[in-house]
Formats: structure tokens, sequence, C-alpha cells
């Protein structure tokens, strides 16, 4: 599709780019700037004249007879009628589901032969293994209307059914990522029925691109990372590229959609772009047929289960890639198996799985029938099962947390077991120490065509980077380095010990034979320590309502914290979590857990409105425990490689309102020089991801906090009043300034929130205060004014809100006064009278904006007025008129536009009415005045329509805008008033005209 130039709207510029990358990706493409809009084009060629239709049924009815021998021109309606039914539903993600498995399977329908007999047959609606058969179409501006009328920007339609819905933005129009994301919740509340078939929603704007599933959280629209980018810094240009491709967007739609149970509603689960390609890696492996191994080294946090799960489902139901496999899912730990199994439970449909809770027997007598399903076991169990049981000679293994089949002898268990099969380790931690002895990961698990070691590999950096994790901040307080012996709390027989000793020697000699253990079990030191975390948590984790752990080296240790801590905080709020092990001092008793008290303390910790608030641990829960709610690790234990990167991912989970993780180290692990060889496995970029000084964040606090100000640098800052109507004005010409400033004030914003507990912020003397109140007044004002946000100041999160009003000024009564929200009416009018115009111009135009963004879509006249108004702007901001006349101008505007009610009125005509009388007199390419004689003639017509649509057109029903009675109806008054009465039948004829008068009179009837 050719695309010679692009029009002034910014966002069509990005619609239209869309439509050209679709393009060359291998779609038909309908819609560009010197085309009809794309779907008005497929309308009139399959004859959709029914908005509340969602598939393009005369193109499916072809689609199912070239792919389907069975199906002819004969019985092809028996399949449409079958269909038509099952695409129906109320229910959002009950018939987002059953019409999945229809585009997954095919419809089963008895079709009607010529002889006069039946048969009975399966009906592709979709050829997923040649996308070329299919129709493949992308256009843009499709109307939908349903319980409102929706109109997403581009849509993927294959053979006539829509697969993908995008909603685009521009950052020059105030418009992000986070809105189209918005507007998309917005259409699946409105319009249910077209996110019927679709497999997932894009969300973008001219660089972000985000993708989730029908119904998913904004938390859940994800970005989609190529394999092989073509080298854009368009994020949805790389995406038009590689997953909106035809084959890839069919293969997920074939092979990689779940539907999983939860409290709130059943959830759609597509994959992630590292579990997609993880997936396809290890089935490519497997399909060679050779018994390779694969490492699959995915950081901590990024859904390595449900790559697990997309990669078991294909390996049991494709048998073009293995034919009857019987698939081994290893854990370490049994609450892990229980885990891994409730995960697959909540699957619907996933039935072909086996959990292991029997016992090593149980184990046993699956391997041996070897049935083609997925087996859930914990590895630790092949220590009981005989040698050469394995019955399945096409048996996948898939072991997680990789470096535990290397222990004690586990791996030569399994291998005594069965005797050939596929093997593939999933890991965020992979070990690897070098020495002949040594556990090393990417040995045992790596191909000689693996140059790096792994199969698949997504860092903790990409995980960063996509939103999947959090970064981690790390504070050092040298709890160990910085102790200073105190005679008084020796033990006596050591000062006889070393009583001729000087002070200097002692300390030498205490360093070199007391290690962290006994260190971490003295209690002074835990005391003092203990003081530091109960101030740290009431100052920076309780008022935002994060929780804390506590990492010790031992048991003691742990209880000892424990005590401590009980005696600072209500006791519910602190609880330690250690089992009971041979013989114990009388402290660790005391806190002896159950593993089904562990269990409920653990359920108990992760609910984020109850206790406990910190948790203290020794070795547990430092590997497969999730809970977003953790902010802090309290560090007090040298931990080293996988140990301190599982400690990390236990602080890095993303919640709302959650910047970061952080660890405060009281062991000297991040001390200088000690995080190299803290973390020695590791190459330097993971090193480095790991954690972040959080004295750097100051710094980047104090870097983004100037060049958001430096944005303003034409203009001389101060605190005079207009200073601020000056920066919204240079922010309403300048787009890419503007752009700028919320970028960089949404990077100080979230700094902010990381670092607001933090004495630092609050200290005058660094300025730091004041400029960044005086950022957030340009910010609110410019909320209020732009984006028409009466109360921004109450987006902050509320875990936050506090915070900000302890420690920022804003004068919120003087931007109440001067930034004031008021709706376009004759009191806005009034109030924008006395204002400076470069002011004045900005309240016009977003009160204007507001006013007509909905009213502009059925209604000719505010279409034409909202024009007018985006003419007059953009004539301002690239200085075409002076700012005086482009306020006389906006104001001459508003009147015309607050006129438009008051003329109905006078014409004695309803706004449904109106609307036709309009369009009848609109002289530009949507209206019909080559028809008309005069307006006398006009005002006649849509007197005649508005008292015919009053007595024919019942409106007491719901959903009587969508109804095929009210589409009938109307048409018929159309005919008999237009055609007949006035004696226009060449109006009539005109199908456009047909179809936007019934739309002009659905969209604003008001029922009497």
């Amino acid at each position: 599709m050719s695309q010679p130039k692009f029009p002034a709207s910014n966002e069509q510029k990005v619609e239209y780019a869309l439509l050209d990358w679709l393009d060359v990706a291998g779609w038909d493409t309908y819609g560009g700037p010197e085309e009809p809009e794309g779907c008005t084009q497929l309308d009139a060629m399959y004859g959709r004249d029914d908005k509340s239709e969602v598939v393009y049924w005369e193109l499916l009815r072809e689609q199912l007879i070239a792919l389907n021998e069975p199906v002819t021109s004969h019985n092809v309606d028996d399949v449409i009628t079958s269909l038509r039914r099952d695409f129906a539903g109320d229910s959002l993600m009950e018939t987002n589901r059953a019409v999945q498995q229809l585009l997954q399977k095919g419809r089963q329908v008895t079709l009607s032969k010529s002889d006069g007999t039946s048969e009975t047959v399966v009906v592709d609606l979709i050829d997923h293994e040649t996308p070329e058969n299919n129709s493949l179409i992308a256009a843009n501006q499709f109307r939908v209307r349903q319980h409102e009328l929706v109109i997403p920007d581009v849509v993927l339609l294959v053979n006539g059914i829509p697969l993908v819905v995008t909603e685009l933005k521009s950052l020059t129009q105030d418009s992000t990522v986070t809105d189209a994301i918005e507007d998309i919740h917005g259409y699946e509340e409105d319009a249910p029925r077209l996110f019927a078939p679709v497999l997932f929603n894009v969300a973008a704007d001219h660089e972000r691109a985000r993708y989730g599933a029908v119904d998913a959280p904004e938390t859940h629209y994800n970005p989609w990372q190529p394999e092989e980018p073509v080298g854009s810094p368009s994020e949805l240009k790389e995406m038009a590229h590689s997953l909106l491709t035809p084959g890839t967007l069919l293969d997920i739609l074939k092979h990689f959609v779940f539907y999983q149970r939860q409290p709130g509603g059943d959830a759609k689960i597509i994959p992630r772009h590292m579990q997609y390609y993880g997936t396809r890696a290890i089935l490519h492996r497997v399909s060679r047929g050779q018994f390779e191994n694969g490492l699959i080294w995915h950081t901590q946090g990024s859904g390595k289960s449900f790559t697990m799960f997309f990669t078991a489902r294909n390996l049991l139901y494709r048998p073009e890639i293995i034919k009857t496999p019987q698939v081994l899912i290893l854990v370490d730990r049994q609450n892990l198996r229980d885990q891994m199994a409730d995960d697959l439970g909540k699957l619907i449909g996933f039935e072909h799985y086996e959990v292991v809770t029997d016992g090593a027997d149980q184990l046993q007598s699956l391997i041996e029938e070897g049935q083609s399903q997925v087996i859930v076991t914990t590895i630790q169990l092949f220590q009981n099962v005989d040698e050469g049981v394995q019955e399945n000679d096409e048996t996948v293994v898939l072991s997680d947390e990789a470096h535990r089949f290397m222990e004690a002898k586990l791996g030569s268990k399994l291998d005594s077991a069965l005797y050939q099969y596929h093997h593939f380790g999933f890991t965020g931690t992979p070990v690897n120490e070098n020495t002949e002895a040594g556990r090393n990961t990417f040995r045992h698990y790596s191909e000689p065509q693996d140059e790096d070691g792994y199969l698949h590999h997504y860092s903790m950096e990409a995980g960063i980077e996509d939103d999947v994790i959090l970064p981690v901040h790390f504070e050092l307080r040298h709890g160990n380095r910085d102790w200073e012996i105190d005679d008084d709390v020796m033990d006596q027989a050591h000062e006889v010990a070393t009583g001729d000793l000087d002070y200097e020697e002692r300390d030498k000699l205490i360093r070199e034979t007391i290690n962290q253990q006994t260190l971490a079990e003295l209690r002074p030191r835990v005391e003092s320590i203990t003081e530091e975390i109960v101030d740290h948590y009431r100052s920076k984790l309780a008022p935002s309502g994060w929780k804390g752990m506590v990492v010790t080296p031992s048991r003691k240790a742990a209880a000892l914290y424990g005590e401590e801590l009980q005696k600072h905080l209500d006791p519910e709020e602190v609880e330690v979590v250690i089992s009971s092990t041979g013989r114990s001092d009388p402290i660790t008793r005391t806190y002896h857990t159950s593993k089904s008290e562990r269990e409920r303390i653990v359920e108990e910790f992760k609910d984020e409105d109850g206790d406990p608030k910190i948790l203290v641990v020794c070795s547990m829960l430092l590997t497969g425990f999730d809970a977003p709610i953790l902010k802090t690790i309290y560090l007090d234990r040298p931990l080293t490689n996988h140990n301190l990167l599982q400690a990390i991912a236990r602080t890095n989970r993303p919640a709302d309102g959650k910047q970061n993780g952080e660890i405060i180290d009281f062991a000297g692990v991040f001390a200088e020089g000690n995080v190299e060889e803290a973390l020695s496995y590791y190459p330097e970029h993971v090193q480095a991801a790991a954690a972040e000084d959080i004295d750097e964040l100051l710094d980047r606090f104090d870097r983004k906090l100037d060049e958001a100000i430096e944005v303003f640098n034409e203009i001389d800052i101060d605190d005079d009043p207009e200073t601020v109507v000056e920066c919204l004005t240079f922010l309403r010409k300048n787009a890419e300034a503007r752009r700028r400033f919320k970028d960089l004030y949404r990077e100080v914003e979230n700094l902010y929130d990381t670092l607001a507990p933090m004495g630092e912020l609050e200290d005058e003397d660094t300025g730091r205060p004041q400029k960044y109140s005086w950022l957030n007044q340009i910010h609110l004002a410019y909320q209020r004014s732009m984006n028409r946000d009466s109360e921004p100041e109450k987006r902050l999160r509320e875990k936050t809100k506090e915070i900000v009003e302890n420690n920022v000024y804003v004068d919120t009564d003087w931007l109440d006064k001067e930034f004031k929200v008021v709706e376009l009416g004759p009191e806005h009018l009034e109030r924008v009278r006395d204002m400076e115009p470069e002011q004045g111009i900005t309240e016009v135009a977003g009160a204007a904006d507001e006013y007509l963004d909905d009213r502009a879509e059925s209604h000719p006249r505010y279409r034409r007025l909202s024009e007018r108004v985006r003419d007059v702007v953009e004539r301002w901001e690239s200085d075409e008129v002076s700012s005086d006349r482009a306020y006389e101008e906006l104001l001459e505007l508003e009147e015309e536009i607050l006129s438009v009610d008051s003329e109905a009125e006078e014409r004695g005509l309803s706004p449904a009415g109106h609307a036709l009388f309009t369009a009848l007199m609109d002289d530009g390419e949507d209206g019909f005045t080559d028809y008309i004689e005069d307006e006398d003639e006009a005002e006649s017509i849509a007197k005649r329509v508005d008292e015919e649509l009053q007595e024919r057109v019942d409106t007491d029903y719901d959903d009587w805008r969508t109804s095929k009675r009210t589409r009938d109806d109307i048409q018929e008054l159309l005919l008999e008033v237009v055609a007949i009465e006035a004696g226009k039948p060449e109006l009539c004829k005109d199908d456009r005209f047909l179809e936007d008068a019934r739309e002009y009179l659905v969209e604003n009837h008001q029922s009497a």
C-alpha cells in the first residue's frame, strides 16, 4: 500500500504508518490518507450495514467454501447460522473462550448434501498451517455499536473475523500508550461483542507498544521483543514485523492460549515474548528427533512456570513435533510441586496430567505405564525409583531450578530410571562452579551448538526494561564491618584468654576467628541492628504499606531477631519462619514452626492488608517465594551467586505503586569490591543489573529534575503566577517540549516515590524541595488546563499521597482559582472572556475538545466545529496567527458551539432531527447539499423524519439502538419520507445517505 503523505493529525500518522508496516508484513490493508476509511470500504464490499455485527459474514462465507471441501454454496448457510449463535454470547470471557475453541479446532456441523442426505463434519474457520490461504485484512476505523459506539483505530481480520484490536495514540497530542489501554477497556465494556473472537489487543503511541489479552488489566499489557528486530526505534513497527505477522499470530492463536480460573473470574493467558520464543526453541530441538538437552535461562519473575506449561501443551497436542510424549515436570520441593499442581489445575481444559503425591511407587508406576501426559513430581523421588523403568521412549523432562538436578547424585538417579530422554533445565540463577567436581548448569545442559551455553536466555536487564520485574537498590549499613567490640558484652572467659593483648590485636583476633554466624548471634549487635530495621520499617515501609524480610545466617540468629523485633513492634506484625531440626537452644525452640504453620504464615504475609508485616528467615523462602508486597530485605547473611540473586528476586516482583525492590545490607555483601566476588559466577552485565546503590538514585533524581526544569530554559523561572501561564503556552506550542516534559516528569515522579522517605529530599539546602515543588506546580496546572483533569493531585497513589503532601508545597488555592476546570457552557464562556490570550487559548481549546469529543462523531455540525477549533489552534501553534486573533476566533467558536442546541429549538427540531438537518445542509464531502434545493426543504424533511421517528421507533427495550428491528424501521421511514413524500429518490439511492442518516438518528435520539 502506497503512503505518499500523512495528514495533519498526528494520531492518524501512527494509524497510517501501522497500516503501511502491516502491508509489508503480509496483510491486505484498507484505509489511508488518500482513500476512504478501511472499514467503510469493507462494509460496502461485504454488505455490513448493521454496526452491531462484528464479523464480515459474506467474506467468511466465501472462505468457508474455499477452505473446506464439504462446504458448498448449497449448505454454507447451515454453518453460518450455527456460527452466528456461537459468536453472540453475553459473557465476555465465556464467549471468548468458546469462540477461541472454534478458531483453534473448527466447528462441528451437520451439512445437507445435494443428494438429500447429510453428513457431520468439522469445518475449519481458519487455515493455521498455510496462513496465506486465509483472507488477511488490516483496516482502520472499524465501527461497532452495542451498548455504545466504539471505533478502534486498526483491526486485523482473518477470514472476516476480528482477531486483533489496536488503539493508537500520539505523544504530541498528549496521549500515550496508557491512554490507549484505558480506551480499550472502555471498548470492552461498551461493545463486548466485538471482543468475542479477539485474540489480543494492541495499545501504542509513536514510541511504545503493548499487547494484552482480552479483559487484561493494564499491568498485563506487555512489550514484545522480536528475535530478529528490523532495527526501528518504534516498538510498534517492530511488533508489526514480528508479533503481528500472519504466521506468528495464527501460531499463538492455535497453540499458545490458556484460560485460567482466578478469584475475580476467568482470565485469558497469552505468552510473553520470552515464553513464546523459549518454547519454540525447545520444540525445534525436540523435533530433531535426537535426545538433546537445553538450558532455558530466564530471569526470576519472568513466568518460567507458564513457559513449561506452553511447552508441555505443545508437546502433548502436536504430533508433528513428537507423537506420544511423556512429559515430566521436575521441581525440588514439595511446596513447589503443590504450587505447580495448583497452577495446572486452574488451567481450563488442561486435563492430561498427574501429580505425584504418593511417593516413589506412584512415580515409578506412572513411568512404567508410559502414557502421553504430564507428570509433576519432585526430583528427590527418583532416589527410590528402580533402574530402567522407562517404557515411553519419547520422554521429555523439564526441570525447574535446573541446578538442583546436579545435587546429591540426583542426576545419576534420573539417568538410571530413564535410559533416554530430552532434558531441558529452567533457571533464573544458573550455577557455574568452575572446578572439575563443581556444579555447572551450563556444562550439564548445553549442547555443542549452544555457543553461549544456553538454548534461550532472557536477562535481568531485559526483565527490568520490559517492566516484568523491578530494579533493586541497595543501601549499605556496614552492620558487621563497623562493629565496635565492647569489653562489657564479651564473655568473661574470653576476656581472660585475651587479657594480655591490646585493643587492636584483640580486635584483629576476633575478626579472624569469629565467623558471620557467630557475629550475627551476638545479642548486643542484634539489638543495635534491630533498632535500625524498626526505624527503617516505620519511616519507609509502613507509610506506603509495604512489607519486609530479615535474612539471617542461622536459626538462632533468626530467633534473636524475632524476639527483638517483637519488643519494638506489635508481636503479631513479626513472624519467625524456621523449622525444628535436631537439638536447639531454648530461644530457637520458641520459634519452631511446622510445615502447615509455615504455609499459613506465608499466605498471611502475602495479604497486603494483614499481618505479619515482617518475616524473619534463615534459609527458607529465598527460592520459590513470590510476594509482590515484599519490598525490602534486611540482609544479615553473606549470600553469594545464585543464592544472592534468589534473595534479590524476592523483592523485585511488580505491584501497584511499587517502583523498586530494596536490600538493606548489614552483612557487607554490597561493599566496594564485594559484589564482583559475591556474583563471581556471572558476567558483568548480570552483576550490574542485580542491584544499584541507592545513593546513585539521588544523583539520578537530581539529574532528571534539572533536565525537566531545563525544558523551560527559554523562560525566566520565578514564582510569578504569570510564569506558569508562560510555561503552559510554551508547552502548548511546542510538541517536542511537551513530550519531553511529560516523560521527564514521569521519571522524576517515580524517583521521588522511591526516595521520598529519605531525609535528603527534604533538605532545603540542596534545592530539591523548591525545584520539585515548582515542577509540580507546572505539572498540576498542565493537567488541569490541557488534560482537563479537575483534581490531578488525586491521581497520586494513596500510599504516597501523604508523603508528597508532607514534603511538597503547591499553592492549590491559586491553582483552583486560576486553573479551575469548568465544562463548556455559559459559565465557562463568562470565565474565559477576561483571561490573557495565551491562557484563554489553552482553556477554550481544552474545554471545546472535551465537549466535542463524543458529539463530533454523531453530529455533522459538531464535527465541523471540532475541525475548526483544531485548525485555529494549529495555526496559532505554528505562528500563522497571533495570540489575540486566535483567542478571538476561539471565543466566537465557543459561542457557536453553545448555539447548536438553541438553533435546534428555534427550528422545532429534536437533537436527532437537527443532526439530519445539518447533514442535509453540509456542503462538505460528508454532506448531502447537492440533493437539496434550499434550507427550507432540508428543514421540512428533517421535521417529517423527526415526527415519524418519535411515532414509529420503539425505544423501550435494552439494546434498541443495535437491533435489526430499529434499523429496518428507520430505513423504511426514510424511504417513505425522503424518497416518496419529498420526492428525493436519488438521495435514497445514495447508500451513504441511508447509512449516515440512520446513525445520526440513532445516536442523537432522545426518548420522550
